[in-house]
C-alpha cells in the first residue's frame, strides 16, 4: 500500500499548538515528532528523519532561520514550511533563500495547512530524485540523466533556455520528469541563487490558488488573519514553477497573464502595485492546444507561455536510459532504507528494459522501493519486482469469491493510483474525485 502521509516535525514553542497540531496529523496520517526550541530540534532531527518539517521562525533559543539551514545541510530534499506570527516579505523571501519551501503566516487553519501538506508532499519525490542524479554526477543538476537520444536533446535544449527570461512550457506524462527539468533550468540560470519555489495547481480553489500566487492583505476574506506574500513576491529574481497549470481557472489564467506581461500584480484585497522580476515555468500533462479549442485555456496565455516549448519524452520513448535511472533510484533508496546496496540481477533488468512504464520515471522508482521492501538482500529478482501483479490480478477474472465491496474499491483505487506512478492528484483527476478521497481510501 503507498504511504499517503509521512514523517513530519514540528518546532514551535508554543505547547498548546505543539499538542494541537500533533493530535490532528496524528489523525491525518502522519508520524510526528515534535520540537519545542531549536535545541531540541537539532537533537531529534536525524532521528526522526522527517519528510517535512513545520519550523516556527521565534524560538526561544535560537533563530527559525538558523534551524531552517541546519536542516538544508543535513538533509537537502526535507521540505521545511516556515511558520510566522508576523508575515513579512522580508522573512519570507529570506527563508525562501535559505531553502524553506513556502512560507504560512499564522494564525491558520487546519484545513489550509492540510492543503499546503498535500502539495508540498507531491514534491517531496521529485526532489529526492533530483538529489539522486545530482549525487550520482557528482556535480550540480546540469544533465537530465540519460543516454538516449531524446535525453541528449533535452540537456541541449536545457543548455540553450536556461539565462533567457522568457517563459518555459513543459509537456509530457505524469511522473516523466518535468519538475527535475524545471529545477534544472533554474540552477543552470542566472537566477540560480535567487528562489525556486513551485505550486501544483491541481485540486486547489481559485481563493487558495489567487492567495498563493498572489497573496492578500490582512482581512481581505474571513480567514486573512494577517497579510501574506504570495510565491510571486517570494520568488524574485528567482523563478516560479508552475505544475499541471491546465487545471487552472480562466479567472486565474486572466490574472496571471497581466501578471506575465506587466510584471506587476496586486495582493488579493491590495490596492497596492508591486512590481516583481520572476521566470515562470509551467508544466502540463494536458494537450493545452486542444484547451485552447475546447475554450478551457486562453488563447493569449497559451501564446504567452509558448514562447520556450519543451517536451520531456515518457519513459518507454528512451528505454535505454532505464539502467542510469535505475542505478540511481536504487542508490537513493539504499540510504534511506538503511544504506544497503542493492543491484538488480540480469533478468531483473531485462524486465524493466521490456516494461512499457506508464506511470515513467515516478512508477520506477516505485517498483524499485517495492522490490527492495520484498527483497531484503543484496540483488533484485524479477519476482521482486512483481510488474506482472495488475496483469495477473485482471487475468484471473475469478469473480467466484465474494468480496466486500470495499474491499474491491480499494483494490481498484490502489491499482489506479500505481497506474499514475504513485501520483494521487492524477489518479484522483482520472477518477473524477478529490484527491481527499482517493487519501481516505488508502488510509481505510
Amino acid at each position: 500500500m503507498l504511504a499517503v502521509s509521512g514523517r513530519i516535525m514540528i518546532v514551535d514553542d508554543d505547547p498548546d499548538i505543539l499538542a494541537g497540531l500533533e493530535s490532528l496529523l496524528l489523525d491525518a496520517g502522519w508520524e510526528v515528532t515534535t520540537a519545542s526550541s531549536g535545541k531540541d530540534a537539532f537533537r531529534k532531527f536525524d532521528d526522526a528523519a522527517p519528510d517535512v518539517v513545520l519550523l516556527d521562525v521565534n524560538l526561544p533559543d535560537h533563530s527559525g532561520l538558523d534551524v531552517l539551514e541546519h536542516i538544508k545541510s543535513r538533509a537537502e530534499s526535507t521540505a521545511v514550511i516556515v511558520m510566522s506570527g508576523v508575515g513579512t516579505i522580508d522573512i519570507a523571501v529570506e527563508a525562501m533563500k535559505r531553502g524553506a519551501e513556502t512560507f504560512l503566516s499564522k494564525p491558520y487553519d487546519f484545513a489550509t495547512l492540510e492543503v499546503l501538506l498535500d502539495r508540498v508532499s507531491s514534491t517531496i519525490a521529485t526532489r529526492r530524485e533530483l538529489e539522486a542524479f545530482r549525487r550520482a554526477q557528482g556535480r550540480g543538476p546540469r544533465t537530465f540523466p540519460g543516454v538516449s537520444k531524446a535525453a541528449k536533446e533535452l540537456n541541449e535544449i536545457i543548455s540553450k533556455v536556461a539565462d533567457a527570461p522568457s517563459p518555459v512550457l513543459l509537456e509530457g506524462e505524469s511522473g516523466s520528469g518535468k519538475g527535475i527539468v524545471a529545477r534544472m533550468i533554474h540552477d543552470s540560470s542566472n537566477r540560480s541563487k535567487a528562489p525556486f519555489v513551485d505550486l501544483n495547481c491541481a485540486g486547489l480553489s481559485r481563493e487558495l490558488l489567487e492567495s498563493e500566487l498572489f497573496g492578500h492583505e490582512k482581512g481581505a476574506f474571513t480567514d486573512a488573519a494577517a497579510a501574506k506574500p504570495g510565491l510571486f513576491e517570494i520568488a524574485a529574481h528567482g523563478s516560479v514553477f508552475l505544475d499541471e497549470i491546465g487545471e487552472l481557472e480562466l479567472s486565474i489564467q486572466a490574472r496571471l497573464l497581466k501578471a506575465l506581461e506587466e510584471k506587476r500584480f496586486r495582493r488579493v484585497g491590495g490596492v497596492r502595485d508591486i512590481v516583481v522580476d520572476m521566470r515562470l515555468i509551467a508544466a502540463t500533462n494536458r494537450d493545452i492546444g486542444a484547451e485552447v479549442a475546447e475554450g478551457r485555456f486562453r488563447k493569449d496565455l497559451f501564446y504567452r507561455l509558448n514562447v520556450v516549448r519543451i517536451v520531456v519524452p515518457p519513459l518507454r520513448e528512451r528505454i535505454e536510459d532505464v539502467p542510469i535511472l535505475a542505478n540511481v533510484l536504487l542508490a537513493e533508496l539504499s540510504e534511506e532504507m538503511g544504506a544497503r546496496k542493492v543491484r538488480l540481477s540480469e533478468r531483473a533488468l531485462a524486465k524493466l528494459m521490456d516494461y512499457d512504464w506508464p506511470g515513467n520515471v515516478r512508477e520506477l522508482r516505485n517498483v524499485l522501493e517495492r522490490g527492495m521492501l520484498m527483497n531484503r538482500g543484496e540483488e533484485l529478482h524479477v519476482e521482486d519486482l512483481r510488474l506482472d501483479a495488475a496483469a495477473l490480478a485482471g487475468a484471473s477474472g475469478a469473480a467466484t469469491e465474494i468480496r466486500p465491496l470495499d474491499a474491491h474499491i480499494a483494490e481498484y483505487v490502489q491499482k489506479c493510483v500505481d497506474a499514475a506512478g504513485g501520483n494521487i492528484r492524477e489518479a484522483a483527476r482520472r477518477l473524477q474525485v478529490s484527491p481527499s478521497t482517493i487519501y481516505a481510501r488508502l488510509r481505510k
